[in-house]
């Protein structure tokens, strides 16, 4: 599998300064607010240049990329169509249009904006970016990387160019240039933290591939048990897990966490070396819980051994699964079929590659994406339709007890109700959940079916990974499901189980 296949978020900073004016000096000087993180002071910068002269594409570049650094994506949007209608012919304003979709989730709409800005500049940097990161998010990696090393090539101080292309590289050229990238493009505490902490991993793991498996995986089947802590309670589905050839354990399976996550006590128990010092994040209103990477020699899984496998230590002893959780992403190299209603895991060989048409390395998103997941790292990211009328990108996540939504994604909905229903995870409690009545769910060709969905914010999700998450396919809506995924190719299909 990837080395980094794990990552929830890319962290980076643009440059929208496009070469031709680096000697304009407002502009100059309101790039230099952006590179120190001053988002809001940059964008106030960026107006005032616009004022005198509406015509400054870099200008309007800078504007919609502060706004969007400072997490204002309505003033973004905003600003992107008055960018739009002053610059039609402008590739840089395309470009910057399509960042606006691609943060919206609209990634169909986003491949349209950088194919238009290549159309009209087949040296604009922002946008063979932006076609790096549709590339990645459909699987399409070996593409990506190749359009991430030349927006590089095209712009070298463009912040985002510089951490994509830097994260390809091998080690340990990858670390010099990430902390290059570190040094000179600030950010939020946060994303700042996310970047050392990535650093750091990669320090820690040098050279060595994590998590090897067989080289020819055997098909297999593995019998799940399930996770019911309490009469009435159901957690999801169990594997059991051997850890160094000594102790055992029951996982939660869960396709929407990366790699596994155990309890400090159980990482002692079994001799896990400390790589690095990681905040754990996820659901919860409380924040990051504390956390390192670890080291565990030998997993084994059924018949098949993994070894050099990287883990979550969270410092609390109360994960979601029994003894922690399993992520579905280390069986990356072979086909995989949870099939949830069975309880049974299948492992089988990946299907030969499947040669993409000429036309797929300039349009990847097809018109029929029935069975296309979007990749976020670790993150399967499935276009979901609710009730007709909204169509969003929402996470297949086993290791979630119930379905849910965002307010964001139901906003204009008024069929909501309170709950008192608690949601909590690594990250605490959530402090505010309503509900969204019988909601009519279809995705990823599973026959439509209709449930309560629980409405919370999922915002710094959303923040993480650079686009937005509307909701979470839970448990309860796959407890009847049987679910095919290729993580290679990012293809997965839904269907009732028999």
């Amino acid at each position: 599998m990837s080395r980094w296949l794990f990552l929830l978020a890319v962290v980076c900073l643009a440059d929208p300064l496009a070469a031709p004016q680096v000697n304009n000096e407002p502009l100059v000087s309101a790039l230099s607010l952006f590179k120190q993180g001053k988002f809001q002071e940059a964008a106030t910068a960026y107006r005032a240049i616009l004022t005198k002269d509406s015509s400054s594409a870099g200008a309007h570049a800078g504007l919609v990329q502060s706004y969007l650094k400072a997490d204002d994506l309505p003033a973004a949007e905003s600003a992107s169509a008055q960018a739009l209608a002053a610059l039609p012919q402008s590739a840089p304003v395309h470009a910057v249009r399509g960042d606006v979709y691609f943060r919206k989730g609209l990634l169909r709409d986003a491949q349209t904006e950088y194919e238009t800005a290549l159309n009209l500049d087949s040296n604009c940097a922002r946008a063979w970016l932006g076609m790096g990161k549709i590339h990645s998010a459909v699987s399409l990696n070996q593409y990506a990387r190749e359009f991430f090393s030349k927006a590089h090539e095209l712009d070298p101080d463009d912040g985002d160019a510089l951490y994509h292309w830097a994260v390809q590289l091998p080690y340990p050229q990858s670390v010099n240039e990430l902390e290059k990238h570190l040094s000179q493009y600030r950010s939020t505490p946060r994303e700042e933290r996310h970047e050392r902490e990535f650093i750091n991993l990669v320090k820690g793991i040098g050279e060595r591939e994590v998590w090897v498996g067989p080289a020819a995986p055997p098909a297999t089947d593995i019998k799940l048990d399930l996770l019911s802590p309490r009469p009435g309670t159901t957690l999801g589905l169990g594997v059991h897990v051997k850890f160094n050839e000594s102790t055992a354990a029951t996982l939660l399976l869960d396709t929407g966490s990366s790699w596994m996550t155990i309890p400090r006590k159980l990482a002692e128990k079994i001799g896990a070396r400390k790589i690095s010092d990681y905040a754990i994040e996820g659901v919860g209103d409380s924040g990051p819980t504390a956390g390192y990477f670890a080291w565990v020699d030998k997993v084994t899984i059924g018949p098949v051994e993994f070894h050099d496998c990287v883990a979550h230590v969270t410092m609390k002893n109360d994960n979601a699964g029994d003894d922690g959780i399993l992520g579905t992403d280390i069986f990356s190299k072979f086909l995989l079929t949870l099939d949830v209603h069975q309880r049974k895991l299948r492992l089988d060989s990946l299907p030969k590659a499947y040669l993409f048409a000429a036309g797929v390395r300039n349009h990847p998103i097809a018109d029929q994406m029935d069975e296309k997941a979007f990749q976020f790292g670790h993150l399967l990211l499935l276009p979901t339709r609710v009730n007709h009328s909204i169509t969003a990108l929402f996470v297949l996540d086993t290791g979630a007890n119930f379905s849910s939504i965002t307010p964001q994604a139901v906003k204009q909905e008024s069929n909501l109700h309170e709950s008192d229903k608690r949601v909590s995870g690594v990250s605490g409690d959530v402090n505010k959940v309503s509900r969204f009545d019988d909601a009519l769910m279809e995705f990823a060709g599973a026959p439509p079916s209709r449930r309560d969905l629980l409405v919370f914010d999922r915002h710094s999700l959303s923040q993480q990974l650079g686009t937005e998450v509307s909701g979470f396919i839970g448990y309860d809506t796959l407890s009847r499901m049987k679910i095919s995924i290729n993580y290679q190719s990012g293809w997965v299909k839904v269907e009732e189980s028999k």
